[in-house]
């Protein structure tokens, strides 16, 4: 293991310090789960690491008037014993109950799922799907709200300045009848890092028409991202079956479009149809 300094604030304010301080020779660790690796592989070579962890105040699920508030240091395990979550986000719970193994859950945090950005990724696309929101803050510039759809410049990359530190996520509460749903393929059903996820938003309106989509399919493309074109498809009609192959299809012709041509296209195309022909029609059809 490599040498570095550890520091353990116990605030908000002081973590912001000693980040503004010590620039970008700094690492933040919150769970571990993907700082950890790099560090015994020595992919990274920092000078110092700033625990999160110590902070109370970027842990807990609280309910803000029409929001849920999620703290970034809140662990998957935290996320699947919510019952707010439960009751309003069950993509969410769904999606984080898929990570890993329980030490894994118990162990890795939301904030960490988001900040490392790495395609493959379970709980970032559901937030997503979701339309979340990140507090930020830092020293110099404040606190502001940036859209999670903002929030990601590329693979491991996030548009954070460098002395930000992501400390909250806000999720608005979904109207009432709004469905939501989450599938994953792993390599096996424990300790699995997706092959490809899925999560969808749904809302009907009274007509049985699609008021709202969201489609946010993950580990397929080297970002998650919603694919309008495939939402478009569906929004302002009647969910009916012709209708969702063009959909489907709209869903995988962006993919290859986008993540290009590779050795897994052939298996990854088929799978993600019947992953999102499965799931859009058991929202459809439940009550």
């Amino acid at each position: 293991m490599q040498r570095f300094h550890f520091y353990s604030p116990k605030s908000i304010e002081e973590a912001l310090t000693y980040l503004s301080d010590k620039g970008d020779r700094c690492k933040m660790i919150a769970g571990g789960t993907d700082l950890i690796p790099a560090l015994r592989t020595e992919s990274l070579h920092p000078e110092f690491v700033l625990d999160l962890l110590e902070i109370e105040q970027m842990r807990g699920i609280r309910e803000i008037d029409h929001t849920i508030w999620i703290g970034p240091t809140t662990t998957f395990t935290e996320i699947v014993e919510s019952d707010l979550l439960s009751r309003h986000f069950p993509l969410l719970v769904q999606a984080a109950a898929s990570v890993g193994g329980p030490q894994i859950r118990n162990r890795g945090t939301v904030g960490g799922n988001i900040a490392n950005a790495s395609p493959a990724a379970d709980v970032l696309p559901a937030i997503l799907a979701l339309d979340g929101e990140l507090e930020l803050q830092s020293k110099t510039y404040g606190k502001r709200r940036l859209p999670l759809d903002e929030a990601i410049a590329s693979p491991y990359r996030t548009n954070f300045r460098p002395d930000e530190i992501l400390t909250g996520i806000v999720i608005k509460k979904l109207e009432e009848g709004t469905k939501c749903g989450f599938e994953k393929l792993g390599r096996r059903n424990a300790m699995a890092r997706a092959r490809m996820n899925l999560s969808v938003v749904l809302q009907m309106d009274r007509e049985e028409r699609v008021k709202e989509l969201r489609i946010v399919p993950g580990a397929v493309m080297p970002m998650a991202r919603r694919v309008k074109s495939a939402e478009g498809r569906l929004l302002g009609q009647k969910p009916e079956a012709s209708l969702i192959e063009i959909t489907i299809e709209a869903l995988s012709k962006e993919m290859v479009q986008v993540a290009g041509v590779r050795w897994s296209t052939g298996y990854k195309v088929p799978v993600l149809k019947n992953m999102t022909r499965r799931l859009l029609r058991e929202l459809i059809e439940t009550d």
